[in-house]
């Protein structure tokens, strides 16, 4: 494992329950801040790619701007803020659709800047975003974190489920699934996942799914992150005791050793 010499160091030495080591975030862009070229508004992003409506006149959607990641060929959305998300209607590739926009309870995510994605979970147009995650250790165990939630775009009416099927590599994991009436908004909650990587470069994918057809039940997401796995802190106070005995007892035999040799010497000079 990859850990700081440092803490590991720290924890043989105080062998305390009360400290931990951090490791660092093997994500890039979890929050979905970064968009190259910028956007001004809610827009769709992935594979699909055109001339689209923004409920004002026509504008050009889709190409893979979010840095770091690559959408697919569902029906994905990109969103600045909440504020935006409830009041701008996105650029999209379905013409005309003029109030292509989140409900007016929709909240921004708990942590990052505020920006987050909005993934279609309709068969057939099901939203998915991916990002490849190098400089894995065969084997070991490592934590997906996320923030997601349900609702409904506005366009449409009538009762749904959500749920993101989260796959790291050939792994994957099921959120629990959100039932969400007409307009309605679950809020964010917060979910995680523990992978072991099978080789050292994965995809991270999240892919929403959801019932019924034609009535857009969207999953957003935000506030991705991926961390290693390390010890429990009592797992390495107990290394560390351990090696601390055997330190002991190599120091006693020594000590009993020069003795010896010191009780040999006097014998051999009277």
């Amino acid at each position: 494992m990859r850990l700081s010499l440092l803490c590991v160091a720290t924890l043989l030495m105080v062998g305390s329950t009360g400290i931990a080591c951090a490791t660092p975030n093997m994500i890039t862009n979890g929050d979905f801040s970064q968009v190259s070229p910028t956007k001004t508004g809610p827009t769709q992003f992935g594979s699909r790619s055109g001339t689209g409506h923004d409920g004002s006149g026509s504008c050009s959607y889709g190409g893979q701007f979010i840095s770091g990641w690559k959408g697919n060929g569902g029906y994905e959305l990109w969103y600045p803020s909440a504020a935006a998300a409830s009041s701008v209607t996105a650029c999209n590739q379905f013409n005309g659709a003029t109030t292509q926009r989140l409900p007016p309870a929709i909240a921004a995510p708990p942590i990052g800047s505020g920006s987050f994605v909005g993934l279609d979970g309709q068969a057939g147009l099901n939203g998915s975003i991916e990002q490849t995650v190098n400089n894995l250790v065969t084997g070991a165990k490592y934590t997906v974190r996320f923030y997601w939630g349900s609702t409904q775009e506005m366009s449409r009416t009538g009762a749904t489920t959500e749920k993101l099927k989260v796959s790291l590599g050939s792994q994957s994991f099921v959120t629990p699934i959100n039932s969400i009436p007409t307009h309605g908004w679950s809020g964010w909650a917060s979910q995680s996942f523990t992978f072991t990587a099978n080789s050292a470069s994965e995809i991270l994918n999240f892919f929403s799914i959801g019932t019924p057809g034609g009535l857009p039940p969207i999953a957003v997401l935000s506030g991705v992150s991926m961390t290693q796995n390390v010890p429990e802190p009592p797992v390495w106070a107990m290394f560390g005791i351990g090696l601390f005995g055997l330190g002991l007892l190599t120091v006693s035999a020594r000590r009993r050793e020069m003795r010896r040799r010191g009780i040999d010497r006097d014998s051999d000079l009277s």
